[in-house]
């Protein structure tokens, strides 16, 4: 069987199942990607593409996205192009109809079965949800949003079956599409991402190296912004280190913008939130480390005492999951997508996002009664098991590729 995998930022969501499908008998796996960075992925055929053209300068703000999407979906339906003129012909493609790239597949190949990676659909109460840097939402803000809405439905059409990774994520879905989508989440190595009470943390910049021992509390996130919770973390960092003078706040995230709208003043929320709180932060206790290579990541959750993950009603992020896996004790926001894997009291802690002395207080908790949080941490660890085991995800992601293949679906 032929597969394609199509993902500008390959893997992406594919980072398992191309590898695995890859490594099946009689599987030839082809991958499409538009970076030029380095890419592992075992047994997977890598080809590159480009933009065959830029977005036009000055294009009304509402067709920006649709604009862009248009441009990967016909770049990536020539680049299927020159594979076609090769001779290959896909059983199965698996593409992120997000992106644009899955609109003209089928112009290429008619008769081609397509997985679709449903990720989110967006909604005007997620964009609404927390407002601060923003103005008051307008008719406006409701009409760029149908129209970033706009390829995810013209690519809906085309595709045969869909996966989405959380229920939450798979309700943000137009009925008719949830109808044809399976949840199904990425799936955790947990042999892998697991406990390990020696692990330890160099440091650096610092010349520090923590360990379980160290009192720590951390925070990732891909981009340091609103959609994480990011600024409400900040605030309550003041009390956490006046509560608590030898904890360690790690964050991990970059500066750049992320899926939400850029500070008004051009800054970073990174630089933002340093300006307001200037003088009430222990800055020589609070480090910021950018991204972490993967190994590093893992490490810094395996010795964590609290990890503090907060989210407005978006995409759940795999480092949650990841910090799970390792035991670390949650302290999440009680949202949405957060409330469908963390039971409060159970396998962690849901607080009010807006509330900041919330955070507060379960943090001090936690520091009092670290019996309690032993229990919550095996919990943590336990869900992830149970229900996101990367083997259960992978058989079930090959199970629907091979009833599309065989034309079952």
């Amino acid at each position: 069987m032929n597969l394609l995998f199509i993902h500008q930022n390959f893997p992406g969501q594919w980072k398992h199942l191309a590898p695995a499908m890859a490594a099946l008998p009689n599987y030839r796996a082809v991958a499409l990607a538009m970076h030029d960075r380095p890419i592992h992925a075992p047994g997977v055929e890598v080809r590159r593409y480009k933009a065959k053209r830029s977005s036009t300068p000055n294009i009304h703000p509402w067709s920006v996205d649709f604009e862009s999407q248009m441009i990967r979906g016909e770049s990536c339906a020539d680049a299927c192009i020159q594979l076609r003129n090769e001779g290959f012909i896909p059983d199965v493609i698996c593409a992120h109809p997000g992106w644009g790239e899955a609109l003209f597949l089928k112009d290429v190949w008619p008769k081609v079965k397509i997985l679709g990676y449903h990720e989110f659909h967006y909604h005007k109460d997620a964009s609404s949800f927390d407002r601060e840097f923003v103005a008051p939402p307008s008719w406006q803000d409701a009409c760029r949003l149908r129209t970033k809405n706009a390829s995810f439905l013209l690519g809906y059409e085309d595709i045969d079956w869909g996966i989405s990774p959380t229920r939450f994520q798979w309700e943000t879905l137009p009925t008719r599409v949830k109808e044809r989508t399976s949840v199904i989440h990425d799936g955790i190595d947990i042999e892998h991402v697991k406990p390990n009470p020696q692990s330890k943390l160099l440091i650096q910049s610092r010349d520090l190296t923590v360990s379980r021992e160290s009192e720590v509390i951390t925070f990732i996130s891909r981009h340091l912004e609103p959609t994480r919770g990011f600024h409400r973390f900040m605030r309550a960092l003041p009390k956490i280190q006046a509560n608590h003078p030898k904890a360690h706040i790690f964050i991990v995230g970059s500066e750049g913008n992320g899926y939400g709208a850029p500070h008004p003043s051009g800054k970073s929320y990174k630089q933002v939130m340093l300006e307001e709180l200037e003088g009430q932060l222990d800055l020589q206790r609070l480090h910021f480390l950018g991204p972490l290579p993967y190994g590093q990541l893992i490490k810094l959750l395996q010795l964590t005492t609290i990890h503090v993950y907060f989210t407005i009603p978006f995409v759940l992020s795999w480092s949650l999951m990841e910090a799970m896996a390792c035991g670390a004790l949650i302290i999440g926001s009680k949202t949405p997508p957060l409330e469908e894997v963390i039971q409060h009291g159970k396998n962690g802690l849901l607080v009010d996002y807006f509330q900041t002395s919330e955070l507060v207080e379960a943090v001090k908790e936690i520091f009092q009664h670290p019996d309690r949080g032993e229990s919550l941490r095996q919990a943590a660890r336990q869900t992830i098991v149970e229900g996101y085991d990367l083997r259960y995800s992978l058989k079930r992601q090959q199970a629907l590729i091979l009833a599309l293949g065989t034309h079952v679906l």
